[in-house]
């Protein structure tokens, strides 16, 4: 029964490919009268994608017997295009890691296809739950 939930935390998710879909905000900017700069916008996030390797995305990681999913909160899937929800099975785990953030720290998920991360209030207990649900799983 891998869909028994462990332990739910909120948290933003570090996502590479995440795109921004910047369509409602200009029209919420029409709707307010701010002057709304869309070049402007496009530019500070494409900045801010190459220096943190992608964008913070905000929702939810769930730690379940079998897997660690993240689902994107309701506005963050307003404004991102695509689906950016994600599951990785605690069997393809090598290596899991807490890493210095500002405000929240930073769980770093190493996978045979990559390192994945996610930033939430009490992430070393969240690291130790998810390290108790790998050794668990590997008994």
């Amino acid at each position: 029964m891998s869909n028994l939930k462990i332990a739910k935390k909120l948290c933003n998710f570090l996502i590479e490919d995440a795109k921004e879909d910047l369509s409602l905000v200009g029209n919420l900017a029409d709707l307010s009268g701010f002057d709304f700069h869309e070049l402007v916008v496009e530019s500070v996030l494409s900045q801010f994608k190459e220096a943190y390797g992608g964008l913070w995305v905000g929702g939810a990681v769930t730690l379940t017997q079998d897997h660690i999913n993240f689902t994107p909160n309701t506005v963050n899937e307003i404004f991102h295009k695509g689906d950016n929800a994600l599951s990785i099975p605690l069997t393809h785990i090598f290596n899991i890691d807490v890493e210095f953030g500002f405000l929240t720290k930073i769980i770093a998920v190493t996978t045979p296809y990559g390192i994945f991360k996610f930033r939430c209030f009490g992430a070393q207990s969240f690291m130790k739950k998810i390290e108790s649900q790998i050794q668990h799983g590997n008994a």
